[in-house]
């Protein structure tokens, strides 16, 4: 059983303290921040329709977004399902690992995808899943999950289901996460997400992006923003931060940083407004003092 991740791995991430989050970063630098949900921004919960995004959470984006800060969430949930755990604020959104797009009021998605073959690939583990009242199967329009949270013992069995039901689909790629296994299109990926929402995100200064996540999912995504040479032909990325949510068993990550769990990320984020506050504080004095000087200079002149 192999969990599809890379290969260039890096096993001795940095704890970041989330209360000096503060102190890994620069008021000379922009930066954007991408964001997963499950296990990042919500609590996994047995069934994945209960999870939600804390209403503070919630508040706590929409005051970083006030600073001019671009934020986005890639996820694995459908688009429809993050629209709904985010209402009432809007946000570019990959959703189904890249599947499906949403920025700018406009919604995209990946239309050379075999519908007829997923419903194909779907009826078969709903077939297989039938004596097993604890697997929980996840519909979505590009793809489709299978959790064995309610019952981790049936990991094998899960496996054994979803890989038998993408066995004969050299089209689509089965998918590890934490407690479910998921059968995607090849062509489903959160790195390559990340960067074509990074091109939507139009600045005069370079930005430094910012990938929070925790699951291995997340991994292509923390490969992309950290520079990878995977990456370099699509996007001349400067160093961003990846940064893995939990490392309480020590697996090994891309990541080159971890925070211990979504507490962490919330005061992580609480931090990183602060920072924001303070940046635009300085902006603002340094915008000022300019205008002085050169209104000064002006009346030299005359």
């Amino acid at each position: 059983m192999t969990s599809g991740r890379s290969a260039s791995v890096h096993k001795a991430p940095i704890y970041i303290p989330a209360k000096h989050f503060a102190d890994y970063l620069s008021p000379q630098q922009g930066y954007c921040l991408f964001l997963d949900i499950d296990g990042t921004l919500a609590d996994f919960t047995l069934n994945p329709k209960d999870s939600f995004i804390p209403t503070t959470t919630l508040t706590l984006l929409e005051k970083i977004q006030s600073h001019g800060v671009n934020i986005a969430i890639v996820t694995g949930r459908s688009l429809d399902e993050a629209k709904q755990m985010l209402s009432p604020i809007k946000l570019p959104i990959a959703a189904t690992h890249g599947l499906e797009m949403a920025f700018d009021g406009i919604s995209a998605s990946l239309s050379q995808i075999d519908l007829t073959e997923l419903n194909a690939i779907k009826q078969a583990i709903r077939q297989s899943c039938t004596p097993y009242d604890d697997l929980s199967i996840e519909d979505k329009p590009y793809s489709v999950a299978l959790h064995y949270r309610q019952n981790p013992a049936l990991a094998d069995v899960a496996y054994s289901i979803m890989s038998t039901a993408s066995k004969n689909h050299a089209d689509w790629l089965l998918k590890q996460g934490k407690y479910v296994w998921e059968i995607a299109p090849k062509e489903a990926d959160k790195g390559t997400a990340i960067l074509t929402l990074l091109k939507t995100m139009q600045t005069n200064d370079t930005l430094c992006p910012i990938f929070i996540g925790d699951d291995i999912t997340d991994e292509a995504g923390f490969i992309a923003v950290q520079g990878s040479k995977r990456f370099i032909e699509k996007s001349h990325l400067i160093k961003g931060m990846g940064i893995r949510v939990g490392n309480e068993y020590q697996q090994p990550t891309c990541a080159h940083y971890y925070v211990n769990n979504i507490h962490d990320v919330t005061v992580l984020l609480e931090r990183f407004l602060t920072f924001c506050q303070k940046r635009s504080t300085l902006l603002s004095d340094l915008t000022n003092s300019n205008v002085q000087i050169v209104s000064k200079h002006s009346r030299q002149l005359i």
